[in-house]
């Protein structure tokens, strides 16, 4: 899976300055978005989160992200979740309610980003099971930090029984600690739990949703969705 902007993830990239063809496909984006079209108002609010193709402004962008969730959009709702969870300092008060509205949105709708954080909201609240249940479909589409967070509640046994053979398969996928920590890690199954552990990360495949494959796309797909529409780039 190729992760091609992290800064359409849920945190403040640093402006860029605005290239020409960047700023070519930010005033197509907003012509098409100023038709209605609900992706076009997302990519609209992106542009103007990170400085592309124009300067930044997260007043813009939050006003942008209200209209494209307004229309039915998930990753708009997702980034306006974002917003009332804390990015949007300065422009909109945190709220965790509406953080939780917008981002089961996009959770539902299969962003392994909003899965993971809706997972995490409710870890936060002590609902380890519905925790538990996030996380595993943002894990199946192979979202590191989620593989990592079921790691630990199948450890310490949150919102399920305890598996360590579980645990150390899915330490294992997230790839996110040094070989000699998963090796320590090994070491504490039986041989019985290593092999089973083992055959489930051999077996196992990331089955990223459409959806997410756009989300990590980036401007990418901000332009791909513009030669969809037939939008003439000038």
């Amino acid at each position: 899976m190729r992760i091609v902007a992290l800064a359409f993830a849920c945190f403040l990239a640093v402006a860029m300055p605005a290239h020409a063809d960047d700023t070519r496909t930010f005033n197509a984006m907003v012509a098409l978005a100023n038709r209605g079209d609900a992706e076009a108002q997302y990519h609209v609010g992106m542009m103007h989160n990170n400085g592309i193709g124009t300067s930044q402004d997260r007043s813009e962008a939050f006003a942008w992200f209200q209209k494209s969730a307004a229309a039915n959009d998930p990753l708009g709702a997702y980034k306006l979740g974002c917003y009332y969870d804390g990015q949007g300092a300065g422009v909109v008060a945190i709220d965790a309610d509406q953080a939780l509205k917008y981002k089961l949105v996009s959770a539902k709708a299969g962003y392994a980003r909003a899965q993971h954080d809706v997972a995490l909201m409710y870890d936060r609240q002590g609902n380890s099971e519905e925790a538990l249940k996030w996380w595993k479909m943002a894990g199946e589409q192979g979202l590191p930090a989620a593989l990592f967070s079921l790691s630990r509640a199948y450890s310490a046994g949150k919102g399920t029984p305890r598996d360590l053979s579980l645990s150390y398969a899915y330490f294992k996928l997230s790839k996110v600690a040094p070989a000699k920590n998963v090796n320590e890690m090994a070491s504490m199954l039986s041989k019985p739990e290593r092999e089973n552990a083992e055959r489930l990360v051999a077996a196992w495949k990331p089955q990223p949703t459409a959806l997410t494959l756009k989300a990590f796309a980036g401007i990418t797909a901000a332009e791909d969705h513009l030669k969809a529409a037939k939008t003439p780039v000038f």
